[in-house]
């Protein structure tokens, strides 16, 4: 019935409908004091330009939505093409208040990943949705074709919000197997080139069993934002496929040394595993400011001839995502302190990491509590398995307190007086 409904249309799931439909099945948990409404579907939704779609329940319901037993697609929503941006669709498209919990019977794997996102020109709105997850993510946003995005205003390429959503990972079984699931999101967007103020994935929670939390690849030139968002995840478990990564983020850059590489911001966050906080791979750029890393392991960069480089954060930045951070001690700074760009590590038991272990090429300064993290060359360490017993070099030693405390301060008052001299 969605598929036949046409573009830039608003679709309502009301928790009014056939008393059928309101049983809960036996497999369902319904959220404490909820009663579940479901919906399930028979086929792939395709999300049209403009489309919204809501779960509209009364107080003390839940609307679900299902595949049904039998289900033989891949997904639950698709959206965009494989090779076409369609450049002329350009109008948002939502999806709110939603519970998306797929099925499991007869110990088959279920449906590869909730929402499946491919090449558009919109932007995809996500937000406060719950996600059971499948075997490999809630979103799996999936976009190959080349692109640039600064060449013309009309064609930014695809947009991402994915905000304020809670994203649950359990174990299953599949076959003789038990399984968890591969990640809480997946973005891959190799071949587009500088993009900015797309993509946004901010204040959702990350719970359960997953393998890791969010892996995000962009291209030459590109940006993303990550901030205040909630991980407190065990990465234990197999998955459906060999994997060497477990654990929070991985953020992926590119291996062209003659590209600039694309920016993470990564602020604001509490990450919570029990194996890396951190994986970085290929050359990128980091703001890194006000997080709580916990782990057995803080970073890993498996591809230690790939740089990266710490970028300052801003003044706007600091003030809009380090504010309000569950431990943090950040304020409206009258006048500024350090604790405004300081990030906290904490080893889980039987670690002996260092809030710096496992960077081996990096550039610039990382600010923790404790520890200071400056350049270290893959020429003077080396790059193992997080897993396994890591070399330390006198490179990655930690800056002296009254020396660090000297950097972030100089690099707080530079902040401020650009923000002036912009003004």
């Amino acid at each position: 019935m969605i598929n036949r409904l046409p573009e830039n249309t608003v679709i309502l799931l009301s928790s009014k409908t056939d008393p059928a439909v309101t049983t809960p099945s036996p497999a369902i948990s319904p959220a404490p004091d909820k009663t579940p409404v479901e919906y399930f579907i028979g086929s792939e939704i395709r999300l049209k330009d403009g489309q919204v779609i809501i779960g509209a329940a009364d107080d003390g319901f839940d609307i679900v939505i299902r595949d049904r037993p039998g289900f033989t697609d891949k997904h639950l929503i698709k959206v965009g093409t494989t090779d076409n941006f369609q450049f002329g669709e350009t109008r948002d498209s939502h999806i709110r208040h939603i519970t998306f919990r797929p099925t499991r019977e007869n110990k088959h794997l279920s449906i590869d990943s909730i929402v499946f996102s491919e090449c558009y020109n919109r932007k995809l709105i996500l937000e406060e949705n719950v996600f059971h997850l499948p075997v490999k993510a809630a979103l799996d946003f999936d976009c190959k074709q080349s692109l640039d995005a600064s060449s013309d205003a009309t064609r930014p390429g695809p947009g991402l919000l994915f905000a304020n959503n809670t994203l649950i990972g359990t174990s299953f079984k599949s076959l003789t197997k038990t399984l968890v699931p591969e990640k809480g999101i997946s973005i891959n967007l190799p071949a587009i080139r500088h993009q900015e103020k797309r993509l946004v994935v901010a204040g959702n929670t990350f719970r359960g069993k997953m393998a890791e939390a969010g892996v995000f690849r962009l291209g030459p030139e590109s940006r993303m934002e990550i901030f205040k968002n909630t991980v407190d995840i065990t990465n234990y478990g197999r998955i459906g496929r060999p994997a060497v990564r477990k654990g929070g983020f991985d953020l992926i850059g590119h291996t062209d040394i003659n590209a600039k590489p694309p920016l993470f911001n990564l602020a604001g966050n509490q990450i919570r595993v029990t194996a890396t906080a951190v994986t970085v791979n290929g050359q990128l750029e980091l703001v890194l400011a006000c997080n709580h890393l916990q782990g057995f392991n803080s970073w890993w960069q498996p591809q230690p001839q790939f740089l990266l480089k710490s970028i300052p954060a801003t003044f706007e930045e600091i003030m809009e995502k380090c504010q309000n951070v569950p431990g943090s001690n950040v304020i409206v700074p009258t006048p500024y302190t350090s604790s405004q760009l300081a990030n906290t590590w904490t080893g889980t038991k039987y670690s002996s990491d260092t809030a710096c272990t496992g960077l081996v090429n990096f550039e610039g300064l990382f600010f923790f509590e404790k520890d200071h993290c400056q350049t270290v060359t893959p020429h003077s360490t080396s790059s193992t398995h997080p897993y396994t017993k890591k070399s330390f070099d006198i490179n990655t030693a930690p800056y002296s307190s009254s020396r660090a405390k000297e950097l972030i301060a100089a690099t707080v008052v530079l902040s401020a007086l650009a923000l002036l001299c912009i003004k």
